[in-house]
């Protein structure tokens, strides 16, 4: 087989793994959305979601690429209005983390304890949901 097939098998694998870490991220964005009694989120959660229209766009995108030898037609443009969706994710989560987290306290969620200051913030109705 050719090399470039190869590449393009690497790119698939990538963007599978990728698509499961997102099914995870989406899974706690609808419950937020859902208001369900166990709500894990922070201001990652929202970087990820905005953040991977362009790393889908990227990865299949490559695909593409090693099998046809070609970028598609209109590349550059959408590659510069999804990374500047991308750079938005960024600047706004942090707002709209702290409204979350207002906004949850106010509905009369508590947080559990968390295992570092890296990992996500779980709110909870009852504190004997935390784990």
């Amino acid at each position: 087989m050719n090399k470039k097939y190869f590449k393009a098998i690497g790119v698939t694998i990538l963007l599978l793994i990728m698509a499961f870490m997102m099914s995870v991220v989406i899974r706690s964005f609808i419950s937020l959305i859902l208001m369900k009694d166990e709500i894990t989120f922070s201001s990652t959660v929202i970087m990820c979601i905005m953040s991977s229209p362009l790393l889908f766009y990227s990865l299949s995108g490559s695909i593409s690429f090693f099998i046809f030898d070609r970028l598609p037609k209109y590349n550059k443009i959408i590659v510069k209005h999804l990374s500047r969706l991308m750079i938005a994710s960024f600047i706004i989560s942090f707002p709209i983390s702290f409204y979350v987290d207002y906004k949850l306290k106010i509905d009369g969620y508590v947080t559990c304890d968390k295992i570092s200051w890296m990992s996500p913030t779980t709110y909870v109705k009852k504190l004997s949901l935390c784990k």
